[in-house]
């Protein structure tokens, strides 16, 4: 099992890692994180782990700031030494909710619980119904709610050249290049918008297929795109995403 930490104390982190160990020798420990723009980065750049150990204070805020720019389904136990949290960690992925100093044997609760849900949810092949029965009927979304000043009006989506995450908050820019505050986070319009012409780029960029103006390699077999209008700093399709973001505009 590939396993990422979150913690910011050297000495609970070792201590978890120890109890990992006895646990399950076999564990990999994928990084020790200890802050949320650290976590961000991370996530960038891997492929998501098997399981996360979270702590919810971090260096530079708590968990939840993190949760809020990336899209993490991974399967989630808290430890951490705030019990004030626990009601709030179940708005994620939180199987169980660790209270620190916890045992070995919580640990070992937690980690079993995780497997027994796993268990449940991957259902075995002959028991799937036909794949076109089977497949959710997803409605792209039509249009965004925003507010101007005292009034609110509708923009259709497909006026949005790219959606951004700039100064704690979600904008989105049209073709005109007016740009409007909306209240969805990028992860969850990812889900919302029409695949055909909409792309999530990285964690703070959604593009339309007709803004891109131009498309560069890039370091870190990264590419740089151009797109219109100007988003001002340069616009990077993130290392994991370019495969997948070449076969959506090969389509």
């Amino acid at each position: 099992m590939n396993v990422l930490i979150f913690e910011d104390e050297k000495r609970s982190a070792d201590r978890l890692k120890t109890l990992l160990s006895q646990y399950d020798p076999r564990m990999v420990i994928l990084a020790v994180i200890g802050s949320i723009q650290e976590g961000i980065i991370w996530f960038e750049d891997n492929p998501p782990p098997d399981l996360i150990f979270q702590d919810i204070v971090l260096e530079d805020g708590i968990c939840f700031d993190l949760f809020a720019q990336v899209d993490i389904q991974t399967p989630i136990i808290f430890t951490t030494a705030h019990s004030d949290y626990a009601l709030r960690s179940f708005e994620v992925n939180s199987i169980d909710y660790l209270v620190k100093p916890y045992s070995l044997k919580d640990l070992k609760v937690a980690i079993e619980k995780v497997n027994r849900l796993r268990e449940v949810l991957v259902q075995p092949k002959e028991n799937l119904l036909p794949e076109g029965l089977n497949r959710e009927v997803r409605i792209p979304k039509k249009r965004f709610l925003v507010k101007i000043g005292d009034r609110y009006t509708a923009v259709p989506c497909r006026d949005v050249a790219y959606l951004t995450f700039d100064g704690g908050a979600t904008h989105a820019v049209t073709f005109q290049d007016q740009r409007y505050v909306i209240d969805n986070s990028i992860a969850s319009l990812s889900g919302q918008l029409d695949t055909e012409i909409y792309f999530q780029i990285n964690r703070k960029f959604i593009i339309h297929v007709d803004s891109i103006q131009g498309i560069h390699s890039w370091f870190n077999s990264r590419l740089k795109v151009e797109l219109s209008p100007s988003a001002g700093a340069s616009v990077i399709v993130s290392r994991e995403r370019v495969k997948a973001f070449k076969e959506w505009l090969d389509r």
